[in-house]
């Protein structure tokens, strides 16, 4: 069975449904925002999401082109029942480790942690994911990138 489809995960459970329009293997384009005076760095590459250890988590797999730079990583995205929340841990090509947590709301998708947040929504037909990477700077957040994804 593809883990890629949503029939991969056996867990049929309300709390797993906001993950379903993620799976899937994605084109992903957008804008990094450089520094003051500097153009703005083009993103370019795939992000696939799929369902593992039987459907209880989802493995994000990222292969991008930030400019002239390839970047890489993979992330697990979970539901833990204990604390009613939804955990992702990401593991990039520098060895850099992040936590956040997701949250769904009506129409919206946030990714959130200390410094970083994300904001975003799907289209109404669930073939695009677009929204805005923020970091905080000191205590005020900023932009980071620009994202959109379609599905492939």
């Amino acid at each position: 069975m593809d883990k890629t489809d949503n029939k991969a995960s056996k867990n049929e459970a309300p709390e797993y449904r906001p993950l379903y329009p993620f799976i899937g293997k994605w084109n992903t384009h957008g804008n990094a925002k450089a520094g003051k005076g500097e153009p703005d760095v083009k993103i370019e590459g795939t992000d696939t999401y799929e369902w593992v250890a039987g459907g209880a988590f989802v493995l994000h797999t990222v292969d991008v082109r930030m400019g002239a730079e390839r970047k890489e990583s993979i992330e697990v995205i979970g539901f833990e029942k204990s604390t009613n929340k939804y955990f992702m841990r990401s593991y990039d090509d520098a060895g850099e480790i992040t936590e956040m947590i997701a949250e769904f709301g009506k129409g919206t998708i946030r990714f959130l942690s200390d410094d970083l947040r994300f904001t975003g929504s799907f289209s109404d037909d669930e073939k695009v994911l677009s929204g805005v990477w923020e970091q905080r700077n000191n205590e005020k957040w900023e932009p980071l990138m620009d994202i959109k994804l379609s599905k492939s």
